[in-house]
């Protein structure tokens, strides 16, 4: 895959939870010009379609921008601190030459932080971004999205030890968030996450852009 991509590509790896996403983002990982971002959760929380086409000030860029710069040195589950990397954060914004666009500030960031780190292609993954295909295809015309499916059985199963984890000595696991696995654990919620997953990706299917694989299939 990786030998086909352009200069300037980015990747986004997008699934229900639990279906794999993960393991892939091992796999590209280990590639030496793929970069590996954190979950950054930006369609989903730090993006609204209603703000798709307004223009940010330099300072809400930056506030943006230091946002993204917190989830990825910090952790997406620490107490957001906008002034730790805002210095940082308004260094580049105030280099960039595209329009202040929340997304432009996106992409400045995941080129950025992927030269940080000495590689040359940006790959995010946040599960829930498969929720949000149509609008990453659209502002990011450079981007191939990895669509992640699992049989939903197994996601069931994975589900349920995951917040087990921390029975077992997964001592990095808080209480609120096995807590909050736990709430998360029911068969009924779990199996409409995965059908609403699956009804969100299927216009995508068969695009140009994006691929599907199979959980199964990669591990088998």
């Amino acid at each position: 895959m990786t030998a086909t991509l352009a200069s300037g590509t980015i990747i986004f790896i997008v699934g229900n939870s639990r279906s794999g996403t993960t393991m892939m983002r091992r796999v590209l990982g280990k590639h030496p010009e793929i970069y590996m971002l954190e979950e950054l959760h930006f369609f989903e929380q730090l993006w609204s379609s209603s703000d798709k086409d307004k223009q940010l000030t330099v300072p809400e860029a930056a506030a943006l921008a230091s946002r993204l710069f917190f989830i990825q040195r910090d952790g997406y589950l620490t107490e957001m601190n906008e002034q730790k990397h805002f210095e940082e954060a308004m260094n580049m914004v105030s280099s960039m030459e595209k329009a202040l666009y929340p997304h432009e500030v996106l992409r400045t960031f995941l080129h950025y932080e992927t030269a940080r780190g000495g590689r040359s292609i940006p790959c995010e993954k946040t599960p829930q971004d498969v929720f949000y295909i149509k609008e990453i295809l659209e502002l990011f015309p450079e981007a191939k999205i990895i669509n992640m499916v699992r049989d939903p059985r197994g996601v069931m199963l994975s589900q349920k030890r995951k917040w087990q984890r921390r029975n077992m000595g997964a001592g990095f696991m808080t209480r609120k968030e096995q807590r909050r696995l736990r709430i998360n654990y029911h068969p009924i919620t779990i199996s409409k996450l995965w059908n609403a997953s699956q009804r969100a990706a299927q216009p995508f299917l068969e695009h140009e852009r994006v691929r599907t694989v199979i959980f199964e299939n990669l591990v088998n």
